[in-house]
């Protein structure tokens, strides 16, 4: 006999599951996996010109960027200092659509 008690959980870890990944699509997590802060992260688009300052970023920590989307597609660089005050820069996403969003992810430093 069908038990409605596990029909019920079922469903909604499905819909939590469906909602998370929701949630990711159109942004880039960058995890500073260093044991440095990095500093001056921005987030820089190719065609649009735009640059979003996102500050610092601790070491050992993410940061969730929601990536603003245009009518054109775009390419998102990410720029920052690391602790010894060199600049780097390193691909968030080689393209990004408002119609194709994805989730990207940017490992800063570690093994």
């Amino acid at each position: 006999m069908f038990d409605y008690r596990v029909g019920f959980a079922t469903i909604i870890l499905l819909l939590v599951a469906c909602t998370e990944s929701q949630q990711e699509k159109g942004t880039i997590v960058i995890n500073n996996n260093s044991d440095h802060p990095i500093s001056d992260v921005k987030a820089i688009y190719a065609s649009t010109k735009r640059v979003d300052m996102l500050g610092n970023l601790p070491a050992h920590t993410a940061y969730k960027y929601e990536i603003q989307y245009t009518e054109f597609e775009d390419s998102i660089t990410i720029d920052y200092i690391d602790y010894a005050q060199r600049t780097h820069s390193t691909t968030g996403a080689a393209y990004a659509a408002h119609y194709d969003k994805q989730r990207y992810v940017v490992d800063i430093g570690g093994q």
